[in-house]
């Protein structure tokens, strides 16, 4: 990719998963609510190559990262520029309040692209910008030692930039286990095509580690239905995120979809689908300073976590939205209650 840039909660009560504990004196209950979903859930890998403008598709996508787990790929031009753009600025600080997450471009060229301009660019995006990881596109995908090694290297100078950055490698085909073992990237975009997704046979290996750490690409596909079809597709092969877009020609990523809120739509149904075969469980803990942690596990997809004094009652203390379906929250006002529900919805 070298170019430029209705709530459904199950009405029984005894489908609620309710657990007591004690700490300090205090009560607390947790409720995990159930909605009708399924055992798996999805992301959106956004290849946002198109500019921040006021008003611009870059709008849409905070909207939708406030529904389903949502990653773009910032891109200003072919990487980062040589000095910070305020729109871009604008645009990534807007998305991750919205709860979405920013990764930077950067072009390796099969390793022909010397690593220290590789580094050069990764150092830009994370002195300019305040993001969540990096984009490393034409990545190979044979076993050759060296070519695993150029990889791994520039894995680890990302993480020594930042230990919480997300390392996305895209050889955007079929690859070899050896670049998430050494490790050489947390994640592998494992097709991107604008052809034969439907016949698309993923390696066997990547059918059994953890879906977050697959995504699929596809491009020129015309029809909603189609659309639909591959999303579809993409839970069965076990792919963490997906994107299809009706986008076409030298750069097929420079907007998003004419259907891009029945995309969003349909993730999120098969989300909300997901927890229906893996509800919520949540757990408490005291912090030394005092403060309540509750740690939510569920469906990847968006959650609404509540707190209550009396059970009938019930404020949001936050709202989430999770490609894991894992997430913690700190309170304070708890321990001042003698005694303190929680509850998390889909």
């Amino acid at each position: 990719m070298p170019v430029d840039s209705t709530r459904c909660v199950a009405p029984l009560i005894s489908r609620l998963r309710t657990r007591p504990a004690s700490l300090r004196g205090k009560v607390f209950v947790l409720l995990g609510l159930v909605a009708a979903f399924r055992a798996s859930g999805l992301g959106v890998l956004v290849p946002a190559y198109f500019y921040p403008a006021q008003g611009s598709a870059w709008d849409s996508l905070n909207l939708a990262a406030q529904r389903v787990p949502l990653i773009a790929i910032m891109n200003p031009n072919n990487g980062p520029s040589t000095s910070l753009n305020a729109d871009y600025s604008r645009a990534v600080t807007a998305l991750r309040n919205a709860g979405g997450e920013v990764i930077g471009y950067v072009y390796s060229s099969y390793t022909m692209r010397a690593s220290a301009e590789v580094k050069t660019d990764i150092d830009r995006y994370d002195s300019f910008y305040t993001i969540d990881g990096i984009f490393v596109d034409e990545m190979t995908n044979d076993s050759d030692a060296i070519h695993v090694a150029y990889y791994e290297e520039l894995y680890h100078y990302i993480k020594n930039k930042r230990p919480s950055y997300l390392v996305v490698g895209n050889p955007g085909i079929n690859t070899s286990a050896n670049y998430l073992l050494r490790p050489a990237a947390d994640a592998l975009v494992t097709f991107e095509s604008s052809t034969g997704y439907a016949q698309y046979v993923p390696d066997p290996w990547t059918q059994t580690g953890p879906a977050i750490a697959f995504s699929h690409l596809c491009y020129t596909v015309a029809a909603a239905a189609t659309m639909t079809n591959y999303v579809q597709l993409a839970l069965t092969r076990n792919a963490g995120y997906i994107y299809v877009t009706d986008d076409s020609g030298s750069n097929p990523w420079d907007r998003l979809p004419a259907y891009w809120e029945m995309e969003v739509a349909f993730v999120e149904q098969l989300n909300r689908e997901a927890a229906s075969n893996q509800p919520p469980v949540l757990s408490i803990s005291l912090q030394t300073n005092g403060a309540t942690r509750v740690d939510v596990t569920g469906a990847p997809g968006r959650y609404v976590l509540q707190a209550s004094a009396n059970a009938t009652v019930w404020q949001p203390m936050t709202t989430n939205v999770s490609a894991t379906g894992n997430f913690s929250v700190y309170e304070t006002m708890a321990t001042d209650r003698p005694v303190w529900l929680y509850r998390a919805e889909q």
